[in-house]
């Protein structure tokens, strides 16, 4: 007879039972209807759902529409339970990250601190980009870990950790077609709401700036402030995207090609504060004023955006509900494993700022 979970951490000990059931023979090539194993566990259909959906991404099982889930291996490698480490994988070392970044990260570090676990940060410029062989490798070489936090890494990586079943959270957004947990705002509705704000106020000449980077919130973001544009019932021009090197040089260089045009757009939307500096001191030294001629938002906040004046709209993200909660998911993930894979998002807060004014 199986001992069915109790009601702590009911997803993981719902989990937990369904392996041991799996290896100990109670059910041979399927597991029952979803009905029926709700009443053998004691647990709700969406319980049961989220737990079905871990094991399939484990390859425990696998499921077809219509059909009984099928038990594809019956043994299983346990979490090692000697390690304690966990490991932050990411591209930057902490002092060319921004403030709201470190501050994430040490809330992390001292709340793993207090449960017994050591948060280790593997640097390596390899996890942003395309072709991370090598960063891999140098991450296999630093020993066991419990679980790992990827922040700021390319598809490639997500990919990787995404195939190899590690026990791992996303701080920031997934690539579409992978199925990892993440935390992160909502880069969908920062992008929505920065185009409804200039349409409202009749720009119909907008630009997305950013870095070449490619990371997934960029990806979301863009899609959304672009799609938002098109779908307005007022006719606006096709968005500009302008991606730039990680120089002022290659910055300054296509924003005087932008401004020199001959209908130069009336609304910015960038990524971060530094392109946004440099986009204002431009728009100063061709004469031109904020926000008369142009309209700036910032998608991502910055303390040098408090230095500038006119004061720059942007939108502030909710530190203090994304640190403790990606901070209890990773403890989650070190005990038990696993995590449910739909996505953790939190609604940023929009600050009007001076920046923004009625298209000329």
């Amino acid at each position: 007879m199986l001992k069915p979970p109790q009601h702590n951490s009911l997803l993981s000990q719902t989990i937990d039972v369904l392996r041991r059931g799996i290896e100990e023979g109670v059910w041979e090539t399927h597991l029952p209807g979803e009905r029926v194993l709700c009443r053998q566990l004691q647990v709700s259909r969406p319980t049961l759902r989220s737990a079905l959906e871990i094991l399939i991404r484990e390859r425990i099982i696998l499921v077809r529409q219509g059909k009984k889930s099928q038990i594809l291996k019956k043994q299983f490698v346990p979490v090692r339970e000697s390690s304690k480490r966990i490991a932050l994988v990411t591209k930057l070392p902490l002092h060319l990250m921004s403030r709201n970044r470190i501050f994430l990260i040490d809330y992390i570090h001292r709340t793993l601190a207090e449960q017994g676990f050591h948060l280790d940060i593997v640097v390596h410029v390899g996890f942003g980009t395309n072709q991370p062989g090598h960063a891999l490798r140098h991450l296999r070489e630093q020993g066991n870990y419990r679980a790992f936090v990827l922040l700021m890494c390319s598809f490639e990586v997500q990919k990787w950790f995404h195939e190899s079943s590690l026990p791992v959270i996303i701080m920031g957004a997934v690539f579409p077609g992978l199925a990892i947990p993440s935390v992160d705002v909502d880069y969908p509705s920062m992008g929505q709401h920065a185009a409804g704000r200039f349409i409202g106020l009749g720009h119909r000449r907008c630009v997305w700036i950013l870095p070449t980077a490619n990371h997934a919130g960029n990806v979301e973001t863009e899609k959304s402030f672009i799609s938002t544009l098109k779908r307005s019932r007022h006719k606006c021009s096709p968005c500009q995207v302008i991606r730039y090197q990680a120089s002022v040089e290659d910055l300054v260089g296509k924003l005087e090609s932008l401004l020199h045009s001959s209908e130069p757009p009336t609304g910015f939307f960038v990524m971060n504060g530094y392109a946004t500096t440099t986009l204002v001191t431009q728009i100063l030294f061709r004469g031109l004023k904020i926000p008369r001629d142009v309209s700036i938002i910032t998608r991502d906040s910055d303390e040098m955006l408090e230095w500038i004046t006119p004061s720059i709209a942007c939108y502030i993200p909710p530190l203090t509900r994304i640190a403790p909660r990606i901070s209890r998911l990773i403890i989650q993930l070190a005990n038990t494993g696993v995590l449910p894979t739909s996505p953790v998002r939190m609604i940023s807060d929009f600050q009007p700022g001076d920046s923004l004014g009625k298209a000329p």
